[in-house]
């Protein structure tokens, strides 16, 4: 919002922070939480703001509950957005990490033991595991069981441990 907000709608709002307080319980947001002091004083201005602009349309128990759902659902948006923010940065990091030469060692070792495997084995590595192609469309293309591809794939995924564990 881009008016001003009076001290006196600042002092109304903190003489009754409990609603504000609240809507970060409602919102599963405990104390010992990093940023709550951070949500807490952006609710508390939510809350002065929602005193100023309705003070002389609504009856302050209106106000409260305005500001209280505008508060939790404020303070909501902002951890969905934080935990978005976390994802992306955890997927950063991870894509980082394959830098590393034990991956990069577990990757050349991978390339040449592929080539060693059965044509079936191949396939379910391929097309399974890096295309996500489902097992079932594999029965159907390449006609064999379920039973027996599903076990080539749990003989193939062992051999595979054993390959990136030397």
């Amino acid at each position: 919002m881009s008016q001003l907000i009076s001290q006196n709608s600042f002092r109304k709002a903190w003489e009754n922070r409990k609603l504000v307080a609240g809507a970060l319980k409602a919102a599963h947001v405990r104390p010992d939480y990093h940023l709550y002091e951070d949500l807490f004083q952006e609710g508390l201005i939510v809350y002065a703001e929602m005193l100023e602009e309705l003070a002389t349309n609504k009856a302050r128990t209106e106000i409260d509950k305005l500001s209280f759902k505008k508060v939790l659902w404020q303070t909501l948006n902002r951890l969905k957005r934080k935990q978005r923010v976390c994802k992306r940065s955890t997927n950063m990091d991870e894509a980082y990490d394959l830098g590393e030469e034990a991956d990069w060692n577990n990757l050349v070792v991978l390339k040449q033991e592929v080539n060693k495997l059965s044509k079936m084995e191949q396939v379910i590595f391929y097309d399974h595991l890096l295309s996500n192609k489902k097992i079932t469309e594999l029965v159907a293309e390449y006609r064999i069981s379920r039973r027996t591809l599903t076990r080539l794939k749990h003989d193939l995924l062992v051999k595979l441990r054993k390959m990136l564990v030397k």
